[in-house]
């Protein structure tokens, strides 16, 4: 089997490799774009049979047309954050420099965002629902595309953007290591939002679906998965069904935001 991620280096590829020797499936990234695009779709042409992606990512690919590509493998992971409650779920933190005196997206009004891609939940699609909440569109903020979590970080580090919307685990994590990161403001976190799944190809046979969802949860007894989850930010795998990942399509169905 072929197992592509579209998280890294959002989150640690070493991560990524430990899990791919549990599935037995041989790993590549994709390291442009949190998950393939409007205009491809590697599982329907059999270019990959696994792929950790975004979850608007997911939503996408399952209602693109009347055959989706792509089913849920059945496996997400729990953030190790309070805020979570032990849920497979996460948030777009919206983030500033500790001396700037926003307090919440009001404040960011004709302001520079980073955010990560235009695929992104966390890092794009959470702060367009969030804005078109406030009744306003696309023209509130200038969005700037830095293409990826940690590059928005450094861009407000850098004091390139005013402010940027990144995943909160990815924030969390980062933060353990990086007094700077440490100490950026988090103004609203924009959720929660189901995590990003494993996906299958729709087509996949049902027992290699099971046999790989069964490796990852038992690879929650394996220490040295359970600390490379640590080092992401994340706590364990828990298994997930499709019911998980209405609230995304049912956000972007009410903003009428189209998948890019």
């Amino acid at each position: 089997m072929r197992f592509v991620s579209y998280m890294s280096p959002g989150f640690p590829e070493s991560l990524f490799e430990l899990l791919a020797h549990e599935m037995g499936a041989e790993l590549h990234f994709e390291t442009e774009t949190s998950g393939p695009p409007a205009n491809d779709d590697p599982f329907r042409d059999h270019r990959f049979d696994l792929g950790w992606i975004c979850s608007t990512s997911f939503v996408d690919l399952a209602l693109r047309d009347h055959a989706p590509s792509v089913q849920l493998a059945g496996v997400a992971w729990v953030p190790d954050d309070p805020d979570s409650g032990g849920r497979p779920v996460y948030f777009g933190d919206l983030v500033v420099s500790p001396g700037s005196a926003a307090t919440s997206l009001t404040d960011l009004e004709g302001l520079r965002i980073g955010c990560n891609d235009v695929v992104s939940l966390s890092g794009h699609y959470a702060l367009r629902i969030a804005i078109d909440d406030l009744g306003r569109d696309e023209d509130f903020a200038e969005l700037v595309f830095t293409g990826g979590h940690h590059k928005s970080l450094d861009a407000l580090l850098a004091g390139e953007v005013d402010a940027c919307v990144v995943d909160s685990v990815v924030r969390i994590g980062r933060g353990r290591n990086d007094p700077a990161v440490s100490e950026l403001k988090v103004i609203e976190r924009l959720g929660p939002w189901p995590v990003q799944p494993l996906v299958a190809r729709r087509d996949l046979e049902p027992q290699l679906v099971a046999e790989v969802r069964r490796a990852l949860l038992a690879a929650n007894e394996n220490p040295e998965i359970v600390a490379a989850l640590h080092d992401a930010a994340l706590t364990r795998l828990v298994p997930v069904d499709h019911t998980h990942y209405v609230p995304v399509r049912e956000a972007l169905e009410r903003s009428g935001l189209e998948f890019h």
